[in-house]
């Protein structure tokens, strides 16, 4: 084994590589220009095959053969991952094509690989050896041998191909309803006039490129989530919330068929490899475990909550008769009746507050918090034209990219953020991993670090001076987070890195991390100040933000429990009812107002992604929520709180039992 001197300084000439004016898109020397995608993706194919024979020649060597079958999965992700990050947010239409193929066809080729036979038996082969693996090495045996088997490669040779007929189906059909996402064109055209009672139109004009005229009529844009959450939370017109929330529910009518399509073909997926649903296939692995024990936990939620919600909707529809004549709570009335109850309670602090919300600020006070609780450096260094994807060639790029290295100087990865809307680019914020960190050599030390890209659509503007709600630092904090687990995990496999882990575990950071945005100490005092004063954010602001942060939550984690339920309803077991209708009746189980005829849920990209996992945003918040009272909540060690979080949870990824890390963590006297 080489020693720790030449293991840094190994990992220093890697920081070298991408410090180069040459570092190409994401850090990426060889993703210079769009066609380099399919290059990377046929030398990622030859190299895998590659290594596939090398696993069937060296399969009396456990231990190899399970870095071997990581090294495949590496191969692989290090070009899918960046061409997934591309297609999701490059401001250029060729290189979102070019990324795009590149993605169909890898993942046309992870098919291929989980259902390579050879690859299966050279994993069970070396399954007789677990006594002598580490229990990364252990894990990795276990959860692999259950993802082949998801895939079916047990089952004989004419229903493996069906699985992987299915497979590509699901594929096309995911990829189409997250482009429909994304490049669907509807406009809002709505009254000028009572538009800019709430935002100027120069203001939609210079910030997010809207605001044209037809007659007394304003354009908004249907992508334009934070224009039209405005709208809703602070119009009062009703007619104008009303067509906002109508047109803005029925943007994507074209995903509803899509949706349909999806359930069936992964419930035909489901019932070919033995499950009773996708959602017993999807949580057989997860810790919850089951159907059965999700329902249980959702159906707690919603009885604890429901008292709550009840007197908060109460409130709104007492406030509503006295200001309209009649009390009916309407979906476009729940922001505005809720806001409106905050201000005059004296909740609604947050014009006042972000006044104080710089975005440059919120940057510095991540790069403090990195360093007060691990002793890491953010440092912000130069982007080069190459690695711009947020403009045309040419123009003023906005993405900022920021290299993290520990107390004693080990590089540990570099972290991107795209914070602004655009044309063409993913509507949600997101984080996305470019590489993982690894190992990369069976025998040394040599490590991969990670790359990571935190995506966001905070506003279209650069400005330093660019000022942000507390809601949206919330979703900076929260994507930090996601990103820290990414950056410091240290994992042999890649298949184990950062948040490859438990989906219903992998929110748990990220939700940790958004209680640094509502502390006092770790953020609001230090990281505030007046645009125009430079004054902290007082004391009493503080106080009235903090209170503000319960009053009415309830409505909308109420809210959660009920997508969490159309999430397992609709990827549970088969129900001819469509998706629509389902949707419809959970809102009349659970109280909720809902309009005939809409269907928010064709924009719920979770539905594609957390197929059957959504609920694990709130088991997560509950884990979150006794790790920050556990090591932040009445201390001020922070350094020492820190490194509990850090080498008890977030280095681990997924190369520990999560449940196992959790008792460790909280039974840990500070």
């Amino acid at each position: 084994m080489q020693s720790s001197t030449r293991w840094v300084r190994a990992l220093w000439t890697q920081v070298r590589s991408y410090s180069t004016t040459q570092r190409g898109l994401y850090s990426i020397p060889e993703l210079l220009q769009p066609g380099d995608f399919m290059i990377l993706t046929k030398r990622a194919i030859q190299k895998c095959d590659q290594l596939r024979s090398e696993v069937a020649a060296f399969s009396e060597h456990p231990r190899y053969t399970l870095f071997q079958l990581d090294a495949i999965s590496r191969t692989v992700c290090n070009v899918i991952d960046a061409a997934e990050l591309a297609r999701s947010t490059h401001a250029c239409a060729k290189w979102r094509e070019a990324a795009q193929r590149a993605f169909t066809v890898l993942q046309d080729y992870i098919a291929q690989l989980n259902g390579d036979t050879t690859l299966y038996q050279a994993l069970r082969k070396a399954k007789p050896a677990m006594n002598t693996f580490t229990e990364e090495e252990q894990r990795f045996v276990l959860l692999l041998q259950a993802e082949f088997e998801r895939d079916g490669i047990h089952l004989p040779d004419g229903q493996r191909e069906q699985v992987r007929q299915i497979q590509n189906q699901l594929t096309e059909l995911e990829t189409l309803f997250s482009r429909n996402l994304v490049t669907s064109k509807q406009d809002i055209w709505a009254d000028a006039a009572r538009v800019q009672e709430i935002i100027p139109r120069q203001v939609l004009q210079s910030q997010f490129g809207l605001g044209q005229l037809d007659g007394s009529n304003l354009r908004l844009c249907q992508s334009s989530t934070p224009v039209l959450q405005t709208l809703l939370k602070y119009s009062s017109s009703p007619s104008l919330r009303k067509q906002v929330y109508w047109e803005s529910t029925t943007a994507v009518p074209e995903n509803v068929p899509v949706l349909e399509a999806l359930r069936e073909t992964r419930h035909a997926l489901a019932q070919l490899l033995g499950f009773a649903s996708y959602a017993h296939r999807f949580l057989q692995h997860q810790m919850a475990g089951s159907p059965a024990t999700v329902q249980t936990f959702l159906s707690q939620l919603q009885q604890k909550l429901y008292p709550a919600y009840q007197k908060d909707m109460q409130f709104l529809s007492k406030l509503k008769s006295q200001l309209e004549g009649h009390a009916k709570i309407e979906p476009w009335d729940v922001s505005f009746y809720t806001a409106l109850i905050q201000a005059q309670q004296g909740f609604d602090v947050s014009s006042e507050v972000s006044q104080y919300l710089s975005l440059e600020q919120c940057i510095r006070s991540l790069q403090s918090l990195v360093q007060t609780l691990f002793g890491i450096q953010m440092k912000e260094e130069e982007l080069t034209e190459s690695e711009q994807w947020d403009v045309v060639a040419g123009n003023q790029s906005h993405i900022r990219r920021f290299a993290f290295t520990a107390e004693d100087g080990r590089p540990l990865g570099i972290l991107y953020m795209d914070l602004h809307p655009r044309e063409g680019k993913y509507t949600h914020a997101a984080h996305f991993t470019v590489r993982c960190g690894c190992q990369t050599e069976f025998d040394t030390e040599e490590y991969q670090f990670p790359i990571i890209a935190l995506v966001c659509n905070l506003s279209s503007g650069g400005d330093e001076l660019l000022l942000l709600s507390h809601g949206e630092v919330e979703t900076l904090f929260h994507e930090f987070g996601h990103g820290l687990h990414s950056l410091l995990s240290r994992t042999r496999f890649q298949h184990m890195s950062g948040t490859r882990g438990a989906m219903d575990f992998v929110e748990t950071p990220s939700h940790l991390f958004e209680h640094v945005a509502w502390h006092a100490d770790l953020f609001l005092r230090p990281f505030t100040a007046h645009h125009l004063t430079g004054q902290s954010l007082p004391d009493n602001l503080i106080t009235k933000l903090q209170q503000s942060r319960y009053a009415f939550s309830t409505i909308e984690r109420y809210q959660q429990v009920l997508y969490a339920k159309l999430d397992q309803q609709l990827f549970g077991p088969h129900s001819k009812q469509s998706s629509t209708r389902i949707f419809a009746y959970l809102h009349h189980q659970m109280g909720i107002p809902y309009t005939p005829g809409t269907h928010w849920h064709s924009r719920f990209g979770h539905l594609v992604t957390y197929g059957a996992g959504y609920y694990g945003y709130l088991y997560a918040h509950v884990f979150a929520s006794d790790l920050w009272h556990h090591l932040f909540a009445s201390t001020s060690d922070w350094r020492r709180s820190g490194d509990v979080l850090w080498h008890g949870l977030l280095q681990h990824g997924g190369a520990k039992d999560p449940a196992v890390l959790l008792n460790e963590i909280l039974s840990y006297k500070l």
